[in-house]
């Protein structure tokens, strides 16, 4: 009787032991990889670059099953700290930098910690534990300076100012960066218009709309009928000036159409939101690779929105967009490339 009792417990003992273990095992099992971002200084609401990174995590959220933190820095100054407070939890399966601005905080936070996956959207971090992701930029000037080379020379079009043929081009930050976009949309515009004259400037800031606006004013007043504005939250700006003015406005990084449904044309479109969900997936699959991963028309990271942009002009630049993404036209990153390519070319 008593060896029975005895037995009794220790089989209860065991019992509960192994219920343990089962409830440990679960709790591990359903533990959500976890993933922080730190966005550029556009902050959420940029409705172009930021947002759509954060599309990207939402969908990753929703299909791969992660949680994760996000922070909105105000300055540059703020990056390394966060992604220092970040790196200090260890808790994070990746930690996410958007934004070529980050590279001098993230350099030199990947040092400190080396054993910490970490992910970088459009720039280059050369680190051993960092997956780069950068992009062909001048491929996507070069299809929207297509459409907007195509479109000034349209006639009958209220949104465009008739004989004088000009486009042109906002960027947020004159850096290498932008330059590319604006080589690509110089030589795109010239590409197919020969007679097309393109304006470019750049606002200094990814977040002062109301500069943005001011100087596309003085574009569209200079006779500007097409505007590629390509400066995060400060396009924003530009957008609203083009619609007040009606003439047509080019968005950047998402599809901003709703923004001005009756001019926004097209959008230089640059995926972030697919590229975020790479980067994250490449994680969880145990595919993390570090170094660069460029992409650009042939990955779909690139690319147009259709719009408000005429079956024509889609059927040509299409052509001139699969040219570019088989390697067949090499588009100058560089605007002092521009015109030695085009002569080239015999343009």
């Amino acid at each position: 009787m008593i060896r029975a009792r005895k037995f009794s417990v220790l089989l209860g003992i065991a019992l509960a032991a192994v219920m343990v273990m089962g409830i440990g095992a679960s709790g591990a099992a359903a533990a959500k990889p976890r993933v922080a971002i730190v966005f550029a200084t556009g902050g959420l609401g940029d409705k172009s670059f930021n947002d759509s990174a954060y599309d990207g995590m939402k969908r990753a959220e929703k299909e791969l099953g992660i949680e994760f933190d996000k922070v909105e820095p105000q300055a540059v100054a703020e990056y390394e700290s966060l992604l220092m407070r970040f790196a200090q939890t260890r808790k994070y399966d990746l930690i996410i930098s958007i934004g070529f601005d980050q590279a001098d905080a993230l350099q030199v936070v990947s040092a400190r910690f080396p054993n910490q996956k970490f992910a970088i959207v459009d720039t280059v971090v050369d680190a051993p534990n960092v997956a780069s992701y950068a992009y062909r930029e001048a491929e996507r000037g070069f299809v929207v300076g297509a459409i907007a080379g195509l479109t000034t020379a349209k006639k009958g079009d209220p949104r465009v100012v008739a004989d004088k043929q000009i486009v042109g081009v906002i960027g947020g930050m004159d850096i290498p960066l932008i330059r590319a976009n604006v080589a690509g949309y110089i030589a795109g515009a010239r590409y197919v218009n020969p007679k097309v004259q393109v304006k470019y400037a750049y606002v200094g800031h990814w977040a002062d709309p109301a500069k943005c606006k001011e100087m596309a004013n003085a574009m569209l007043d200079e006779g500007v009928d097409v505007l590629w504005l390509a400066a995060g939250r400060s396009g924003l700006g530009g957008i609203k000036a083009a619609e007040e003015r009606n003439r047509y406005a080019i968005g950047a990084d998402s599809d901003q159409g709703y923004l001005a449904p009756n001019n926004i044309l097209t959008n230089g479109m640059k995926l972030v939101d697919n590229t975020v969900y790479m980067a994250i997936d490449a994680v969880l699959k145990g595919k993390f690779t570090p170094g660069i991963n460029l992409l650009g028309l042939s990955e779909g990271a690139l690319g147009y929105s259709k719009n408000l942009v005429p079956a024509d002009i889609i059927a040509q630049v299409d052509k001139l967009a699969a040219k570019v993404a088989s390697g067949e036209l090499e588009v100058p990153d560089d605007i002092d490339k521009v015109e030695p390519w085009l002569k080239a070319l015999g343009k």
